[in-house]
């Protein structure tokens, strides 16, 4: 009998609690902002690191998607270059709850954050190419 056993890959960084603050689409690329900053696992501890970003490059538009559903159970699923208009025009947080990665895919759950409700969200990403973080230092 074959076999294999997956490591538990873990990563020197989180996006879990933080929030995007725009989402640029340029060509075949999407990039996460962060105003608030990403965490940076130093030491087993989790520290805050200033603006971040975070890219996906070569990115398949016809498998990327964002998924919500509202209070109703309705669920709305929409284009993801239109979910990153419609966040450039609302004033809405979106907080990163998990995150899983594999097979040329990033899934994200999120909260929405509006002025009248949370709205579950999940937004999926295909791509080919790597993914970059990009961090300013943390303030003390």
């Amino acid at each position: 009998m074959r076999e294999y056993i997956k490591p538990n890959v873990i990563l020197p960084l989180s996006l879990h609690d933080a929030r995007i603050s725009d989402i640029v689409i340029e060509n075949d690329t999407i990039t996460f902002v962060f105003d608030d900053g990403i965490y940076i696992i130093e030491d087993k501890e989790a520290v805050r690191s200033g603006k971040a970003t975070v890219s996906f490059y070569n990115v398949d538009f016809d498998f990327c998607r964002v998924s919500c559903i509202e209070r109703n159970f309705y669920r709305k699923q929409m284009d993801i270059r239109d979910f990153a208009k419609k966040l450039a025009q609302d004033l809405v947080i979106i907080e990163i709850i998990d995150e899983t990665y594999g097979y040329n895919q990033a899934k994200f759950s999120c909260i929405i954050i509006t002025e009248e409700q949370w709205i579950d969200c999940h937004i999926d990403i295909y791509h080919f190419g790597p993914m970059k973080y990009l961090w300013e230092e943390g303030k003390e």
